[in-house]
């Protein structure tokens, strides 16, 4: 008699859980340059040292400009960006792992038990589980009083409570929690409250912004890393990791077959992170590699990038400069901008020679 409210309940909680998944996903093609210079201001030539390029270092080393440096620095890892972050629920069994505090081992395994009851139906496991993460949401963790938020606010294995769930968010966003801070900026916003609903807005545009690839100079290409939000939450548990996506099988097994596109494919997908795959420069590297002996002259490109950058690889302006050459000579026209931009500050060439 009861058994359809239950059914509908865990599937009300299954489509919370994977719409409150904070993970990457589609990347779109935009540029974020961020420049200290006044386009109305001083458009004066560069001067005489400028030209011959006698103040910074030139070849393959990894001394050059600070302006380089900052653009190649290493990207924050998601987790930074996102400490809430889910991933280590699939990635990996945090339970027992040193490097993980107590109640985060807990609550991940606590989300991971939940996340398995829901899907094998089992009630009581699913009770243990919410139990556990609203004892450490008690103690003040503000991931697991997230998730208690978003449970008091949908009534799934918790009374449905408003109130619950406001406090929840609260503590949680104050935590630093940003599915709360999203959570409780869009209650605020329902509620005409758009002071505070701007500041967590604001708060959650700058660790987005983070997530870019950010530089106050031109980059050597022009695909800029930019997150959605959608696109994993319409499969099932296993695809959260993104390499379960049919279309990413299917792109994998024709890479392996040896389509170069395919393999190009495959590099860019793993270097950029994105359809829920998580960035692995060393997987990009392989597959650009592979795509090269074939002669795919995009993945030259982003080799040549890769090596300017020292993304998952020493950074070596040398031979980003060559990639970028052998991609020229595949009339791959936009790698005449990298080329021209490592002559414009001397990376990888005798000195700068703003003519070439």
């Amino acid at each position: 008699m009861h058994r359809a409210p239950w059914v509908l309940r865990l599937l009300i909680l299954s489509l919370l859980l994977l719409s409150a998944f904070p993970l990457s996903s589609l990347g779109r093609h935009l540029v974020l340059i961020l420049e200290n210079v006044d386009p109305k201001g001083d458009s004066s030539p560069p001067s005489d040292d400028e030209a011959s390029g006698d103040n910074e270092p030139a070849g393959g080393d990894s001394s050059a400009a600070s302006n380089w440096d900052d653009f190649a620095a290493d990207l924050k890892p998601d987790e930074d960006l996102d400490p809430g972050s889910w991933r280590l629920v699939f990635d990996s069994d945090p339970v027992g792992n040193a490097s993980i505090p107590a109640d985060d081992a807990l609550y991940f395994s606590s989300v991971r038990q939940m996340v398995n009851a829901a899907a094998a139906g089992d009630l009581d496991a699913m009770d243990e589980a919410v139990a556990a993460i609203d004892e450490i949401a008690r103690r003040g963790h503000a991931h697991a009083q997230s998730v208690m938020g978003f449970l008091h606010g949908a009534g799934c294995r918790a009374d449905r409570s408003a109130s619950k769930a406001f406090t929840y968010h609260y503590f949680a966003a104050e935590g630093g929690n940003p599915q709360s801070k999203m959570a409780l900026a869009y209650t605020y916003f329902r509620q005409e409250m758009y002071d505070k609903s701007v500041k967590l807005y604001g708060e959650l545009a700058e660790t987005a912004l983070a997530s870019f690839l950010i530089s106050k100079d031109s980059p050597v290409v022009d695909q800029v890393r930019i997150n959605d939000g959608a696109e994993e939450n319409k499969e099932a548990l296993r695809k959260l990791r993104g390499e379960e996506d049919d279309d990413f099988q299917i792109t994998e097994y024709q890479a392996q077959k040896g389509s170069s596109a395919a393999m190009y494919k495959l590099g860019f997908i793993y270097y950029f992170g994105l359809r829920g795959v998580r960035r692995d420069h060393a997987k990009a590297l392989s597959w650009f590699l592979k795509a090269v002996d074939k002669g795919e002259p995009r993945s030259m490109e982003l080799l040549g990038e890769i090596y300017a950058r020292g993304a998952g690889v020493e950074k070596n302006y040398t031979k980003a400069l060559e990639w970028l050459r052998l991609a020229a000579k595949q009339r791959l026209i936009s790698a005449y901008n990298g080329i021209g931009y490592l002559y414009v500050k001397g990376y990888g060439v005798e000195k700068k020679n703003y003519t070439k």
